[in-house]
């Protein structure tokens, strides 16, 4: 039995549900900057949780499905730090990404 036949890849996200998911990220952030805010209990320690598992579940939903890596860069090192990248940085990065996808599309 064959691979391919047996293994069919899975429908790529567009970049509308793509933006969506983020938009609703970075509302989910602005809430939890507005809770930590308005109630004194909440410290940054909770708001450093929320952009963290934000950015984790943006890369495990988001960019796995989003984005297919090229064989050749396909490295540790090129995955991990794009990666970790895209964690770290995701309300500026995402919105880089999302622009150059565009700008793939489009032009």
């Amino acid at each position: 039995m064959d691979d391919t036949t047996s293994n069919p890849a899975k429908p790529a996200m567009s970049i509308g549900r793509a933006a969506t998911l983020y938009g609703a990220a970075l509302l989910v952030l602005a809430l939890g900057v507005a809770l930590t805010i308005k109630v004194e209990a909440f410290t940054s320690t909770f708001l450093a949780v929320i952009y963290l598992g934000l950015g984790i579940a943006l890369n495990r939903v988001v960019l796995r499905q989003l984005i297919e890596w090229h064989p050749v860069y396909n490295t540790l090192h090129n995955v991990a730090s794009a990666k970790l990248g895209m964690v770290l940085l995701w309300p500026v990065r995402y919105a880089v990404l999302f622009f150059q996808l565009l700008v793939n599309k489009h032009l």
